[in-house]
């Protein structure tokens, strides 16, 4: 049991099972989408529309499931941050998680924009093909690319500082914030 912040009481640090694997889905879903987009970067043509038709059923879902975490979350507090956390790092912490839960809807979406506006519909796993949200517009169709392409890098940017705070607190603070995010 750690000491926390809020209350000075005693009490589990962990998020819930559910929050546990909605992040670690959620996670390995974006880290697939960045590394389908950026590993099938000119390959075969066939190869790479195979490529990004799972990258968008995968940012559908993605949007899907985070939309179920922050449902979850208007019912479950995450958990405070340990006694003695710099008033930066809260800060960094608020910041970066108001990010990325901006980008985990916005990207999906501007996807799906983009996708309208080009006239080219979203298949989702065989599963059922997305309405288009947009009339076809090839103008608003290259706005949306460029946008999702930078919301996309952006997202890449977020998950590298996120990993690089993991590795922070685990090997140089010492300080177990990895065990608040463990299934296991």
């Amino acid at each position: 049991m750690a000491t926390l912040v809020d209350t000075g009481t005693t009490a589990d640090p962990r998020y819930t099972k559910v929050a546990i694997w909605l992040h670690w889905l959620i996670g390995l879903a974006v880290i697939t989408n960045i590394g389908l987009v950026m590993l099938t970067e000119g390959l075969p043509r066939e190869t790479h529309r195979a490529a990004m038709s799972l990258h968008k059923a995968l940012g559908i879902t993605i949007l899907l499931l985070t939309l179920l975490r922050l449902l979850w979350r208007l019912g479950h507090r995450t958990p405070p941050l340990p006694v003695g956390t710099p008033d930066w790092e809260k800060w960094a912490t608020r910041i970066v998680h108001f990010l990325f839960y901006a980008l985990l809807i916005l990207l999906p979406l501007s996807g799906w924009v983009w996708m309208s506006a080009a006239d080219r519909p979203i298949d989702v796993f065989g599963l059922f093909t997305l309405p288009s949200i947009v009339a076809p517009d090839k103008a608003l169709g290259d706005v949306m690319h460029e946008r999702h392409e930078a919301m996309g890098l952006t997202m890449l940017a977020l998950v590298i500082i996120h990993l690089l705070a993991v590795a922070k607190h685990q090997f140089i603070d010492r300080n177990r914030q990895l065990s608040r995010m463990n299934p296991f």
